[in-house]
């Protein structure tokens, strides 16, 4: 019986801890909500000009947090830098805004966002050239004891991921995507065929294996990638 009810409490526990997970979403600029596990990719640069006359290139994400509750919720952010190409990348979370200038796993202070309360996260990258930065925000849920002047956190369970996907002056060749859309699907496949065949001219794109032509090689290597292998 009261491994029983030990059970019970134990999903009872881990059912309180998904419902908290639902606390927050993130959402763009626009208002709209960002679903979990998206990827932005950003494109957009502003230049702007200080008083001294230094010119500045910005590419903001424009993304917000939301507490989708009437309470006073906290949590923290986990930001995974995969790449940064250049110049910095900046957070501010939970007070001060900081910068990252390389490839880093960090684990912000712990904060608050009030009831329906919508913050600005001014997550943006700096750069300074051409390139790309992969940034991963995952929000932690966090339980608060103590004072509001020295308080304790505790880890409670993930909330939603975003990734932002900056990209200034560059493109990402996706290897397989002989049709330049975007992804590797069976119209790759065909197109690969069809140059092999000489029905097209043929592309660098279609040399999947790097071998200086387009043969059987680079269509087995294409179906490959499309299956995942």
């Amino acid at each position: 019986m009261k491994k029983f009810l030990l059970l019970i409490a134990s999903v009872l526990t881990s059912m309180t801890m998904l419902a908290q997970a639902d606390y927050f979403e993130f959402v763009d600029k626009d208002g709209n909500v960002v679903p979990d596990g998206t990827t932005l990719t950003l494109t957009e640069v502003t230049t702007e000009e200080d008083v001294f006359g230094e010119v500045t290139s910005t590419m903001y994400s424009h993304l917000n947090l939301r507490n989708k509750t009437s309470e006073t919720r906290y949590l923290r952010i986990n930001m995974f830098i995969e790449r940064i190409d250049n110049g910095a990348y900046q957070l501010c979370f939970p007070m001060a805004c900081k910068s990252y200038y390389d490839v880093t796993n960090i684990v912000t202070e712990g904060g608050t966002i009030a009831g329906n309360e919508l913050k600005d996260l001014m997550t943006e990258w700096i750069p300074t050239d051409e390139g790309g930065c992969d940034v991963t925000l995952t929000v932690e849920v966090l339980n608060m004891s103590g004072s509001i002047l020295n308080p304790t956190y505790t880890y409670v369970c993930d909330g939603p991921t975003v990734t932002l996907h900056y990209r200034n002056g560059i493109e990402d060749v996706v290897t397989g995507d002989v049709t330049g859309n975007g992804q590797v699907d069976i119209a790759d496949v065909n197109a690969v065929i069809n140059m092999m065949l000489g029905k097209v001219e043929q592309t660098a794109a279609a040399d999947v294996t790097g071998e200086g032509n387009v043969d059987i090689a680079d269509v087995n290597a294409v179906i490959n990638i499309m299956l995942g292998k």
